[in-house]
């Protein structure tokens, strides 16, 4: 072993015979451990929310094409021929949407809503919709009740003008996610048209991938079919400001959580600063027998680094257990009829367990670097003077 790594060695495991420099040393590897759990923990959970609402972005259309211009797509029948020739393309629609108002079959309570045209409506029996949870409770109206759809679009009748409606029974209640920006009544492609007037074309035409990932290459494949006058966007494009905003809420959650690592740090800074304090006299021997300034400042950086070491691996083992732990039983539950989940979810990545292991590190060899550096600038005849 080196003559540095020796020294420090030596000095963490002496210093357990001085109470005080023993419980700064504990207080330091405590305070970084349970820093870095913080830190691993609240990744998790936030992974956890954020996974669930990427799964949600990739349930829908993965392209869209719609008009540069204007409403409606001028030559429908070359969008969705140029969507179908993409490799790996299915499910492509025709999308119909408009905005209107949302009542019960009563009239006493109204809303205004977008309503889009979606797969898996059977209008056989009758209209049918899908609408979010809180349009059902604006309206007061659940699954097997009838709400009344009404367009912005208008046709004559023998009183006059009045506005285009439909009566359609509910078929599902979904409950509002991330991905719900405004109220939503989703309705089979024919009552879309029937509402819009749309009786041929399409406002936009949206298509599924096999591989989410190549979603670019595919849009570029579809731009250069069809020119400047459609505008191509991928899943990514669709959510870019959902997508800015997680990316935003971890590195606040990051900055601010890494705060007790730093607050762990200053234990570190005071623990090897008493240290040097109390080797003053070993190190005026060692100086004298031609230790250079450099050896002697490597012993107290090693010193931190065992100390980082120490406490960043048992945080890392209880961030990492305790998130598996509460994920694996469901430990803390959620009521299922407000979220989305039943119980917090936690995700725990390597890559950010890394980063945040190597963070922790830096901190703490960053923070043995000041009073290592005051060490080795001591002359041999003052330490031993300043010692007795």
């Amino acid at each position: 072993m080196r003559f540095e790594p020796f020294v420090a060695l030596r000095y963490l495991a002496a210093s357990r015979r001085r109470t005080h420099v023993a419980l700064i040393a504990k207080i330091s590897i405590l305070g970084l451990a349970l820093g870095v759990a913080a830190l691993i923990v609240s990744l998790a959970l936030l992974e956890g929310f954020q996974d669930r609402i990427r799964r949600q972005m990739l349930d829908r259309a993965h392209l869209r094409i719609s008009p540069a211009r204007g409403a409606r797509l001028a030559d429908a029948d070359r969008v969705r021929d140029a969507l179908a020739r993409v490799p790996g393309a299915s499910g492509v629609r025709a999308v119909i949407e408009g905005r209107g108002w949302a009542s019960d079959s009563a009239g006493t309570a109204a809303m205004p809503v977008r309503y889009r045209n979606a797969p898996g409506l059977d209008d056989a029996a009758g209209p049918t919709a899908r609408v979010n949870a809180s349009v059902s409770l604006r309206i007061h109206s659940g699954e097997g009740e009838v709400i009344r759809l009404m367009s912005s679009r208008i046709r004559l009748s023998p009183i006059g003008p009045i506005p285009v409606a439909v009566d359609a029974r509910v078929a599902k209640v979904t409950l509002t996610g991330a991905m719900d920006k405004t109220p939503e009544v989703e309705v089979s492609e024919a009552t879309a048209r029937s509402l819009t007037g749309e009786l041929t074309g399409a406002d936009a035409y949206e298509a599924r991938l096999a591989d989410p990932g190549k979603a670019d290459q595919a849009a570029a494949v579809v731009r250069a079919a069809l020119g400047d006058a459609y505008r191509v966007q991928t899943w990514r494009e669709l959510n870019a400001p959902l997508a800015f905003a997680l990316r935003l809420e971890k590195a606040v959650i990051f900055v601010t959580v890494a705060l007790v690592i730093l607050v762990a740090a200053l234990n570190i800074v005071s623990n090897i600063a008493l240290t040097v304090v109390e080797k003053k006299r070993d190190l005026g021997v060692f100086t004298a027998m031609g230790a250079t300034p450099t050896s002697v400042e490597r012993i107290y950086l090693t010193l931190g680094a065992v100390i980082g070491i120490t406490g960043t691996a048992a945080g890392v083992a209880f961030g990492v257990g305790l998130s598996l732990l509460l994920e694996r039983y469901h430990l803390v539950p959620l009521p299922s009829q407000v979220y989305l989940v039943t119980h917090v979810p936690f995700a725990v990545y390597p890559g950010e367990v890394a980063a945040v292991a190597a963070f922790a590190l830096v901190t703490a060899i960053g923070a043995a670097l000041l009073p290592a550096r005051a060490a080795a600038r001591l002359a041999p005849g003052e330490a031993i003077r300043l010692s007795r």
